[in-house]
């Protein structure tokens, strides 16, 4: 692993709004580097992007980049992030709509060849391997079991191949699952932790599923360093590295809040595709960038609790 050089990146980032997205443009920045990052106008996830001097927000619509390319000319970028992505909620696993993610993907790659990046990082999803039951490598088949895994994979498969024609480095993060302040209502850890702090009982399967979870600071640090670390090419898989029970994690976050809460174990059928394992084997990831996940599950958990708690005010919004 060749040690990042320290000129600070100058990048594009669609999806920058997002909850990874906001993490990358904040560690951008925070290393000293500038973001332009593309918006749509009056986004309601405009609130997780801070103002900063070296924050540039370029108003346009993925699905039309005659729209906001002129504007990034002059911007000069070295690398650029396609986090955007049409339908990542779980009722548009299946929506016909997830094939404009491939045309708006190739459209990316072709926009960052026509700005001069050397690099393009995308991300894509745990989902292209479908349900392996197993700790996964960057060597599984590619088997989704929706369309949006197989709008991933087939995205990546041509954004590999375009790139490598006009000459970029090309990496594709494949994200496991990520948690952490700002996290939108509808995922699993963000709901349980809700109902826990208004007293209520949250009904669940028998948790014996084993999963892996990414605090999202570290997940924004992993896109940071492919976007700087040689060599970077190909997919990389992008979470912690470690699974735990779902049962021991929800019993993680019941403590932290109150250990005499109840807990509805077994209330929940397991769905007839239920993923019991989804572990990420990260060690490419670390090989050719030096990253490694520093907050631990107590201490990401016990964050997220403190943004949900009804006093701080819930300002997560959904992507």
């Amino acid at each position: 692993m060749t040690v990042p050089p320290q000129t600070p990146l100058r990048a594009v980032v669609t999806g920058g709004t997002g909850f990874i997205g906001a993490a990358l443009v904040a560690r951008i920045l925070a290393e000293g580097g500038a973001a332009a990052v593309l918006v749509r106008r009056n986004s309601p996830n405009l609130g997780r992007l801070r103002p900063h001097p070296s924050l540039h927000l370029v108003e346009g619509d993925l699905v039309d980049p005659a729209s906001f390319a002129p504007t990034l000319e002059g911007f000069a970028p070295t690398v650029f992030y396609h986090l955007g992505w049409l339908g990542v909620g779980n009722a548009f696993r299946n929506d016909p709509a997830q094939v404009a993610n491939i045309r708006i993907t190739l459209d990316m790659v072709e926009l960052a060849a026509r700005l001069g990046c050397a690099r393009w990082v995308g991300t894509g999803s745990q989902a292209e391997y479908g349900p392996v039951n197993r700790k996964v490598d960057e060597t599984a088949p590619l088997l989704p079991t929706n369309l949006y895994g197989a709008s991933k994979v087939a995205a990546w498969a041509l954004a590999r191949v375009a790139g490598d024609l006009r000459g970029m480095s090309m990496a594709w993060a494949r994200v496991f699952s990520t948690y952490g302040p700002g996290d939108a209502a509808g995922w699993m850890l963000v709901d349980v932790i809700r109902q826990l702090l208004e007293g209520r009982r949250p009904a669940l399967t028998l948790g014996e599923q084993v999963w892996d979870y990414l605090y999202v600071d570290d997940a924004a640090l992993a896109l940071y360093r492919l976007g700087l670390a040689e060599p970077v090419q190909g997919a990389y898989n992008l979470g912690s590295g470690q699974a735990r029970s779902i049962r021991s994690i929800v019993e993680l976050a019941r403590d932290l809040i109150d250990h005499t809460l109840p807990l509805g174990f077994g209330e929940v059928p397991y769905r007839p595709d239920q993923v019991m394992h989804l572990e990420a084997d990260v060690s490419k990831l670390t090989l050719h960038t030096g990253w490694q996940p520093t907050t631990s599950l107590e201490q990401g958990i016990g964050k997220l609790i403190d943004d949900l708690r009804p006093e701080k005010g819930n300002h997560a919004n959904g992507q």
